[in-house]
């Protein structure tokens, strides 16, 4: 899903892989791993490749995904008022 772009925003991943197994993978509990879905910018880049790897999918897609969930469809990188 992700590598044909079915998947175009982080949060998105989470229709399809239940957060509870996420958090569990990374050592972390629910209510931390809702708060980083939907605030992408307080992940480190430890979970993201973390994550990478969790769903074999190259680590720079994933940051892309995180990176468009966060700033939006600005390339820039600056985040949307």
């Amino acid at each position: 899903m992700i590598e044909g772009k079915h998947i175009s925003e982080f949060k998105e991943i989470f229709t399809h892989v239940p957060k509870t197994i996420m958090a569990h993978d990374l050592g972390t509990n629910n209510n931390r791993m809702t708060r980083l879905i939907t605030n992408v910018e307080q992940f480190t880049l430890a979970e993201l490749y973390k994550i990478s790897d969790l769903l074999d999918v190259d680590y720079k897609t994933i940051f892309s995904l995180a990176h468009t969930q966060h700033f939006g469809n600005d390339k820039r990188g600056k985040k949307k008022p």
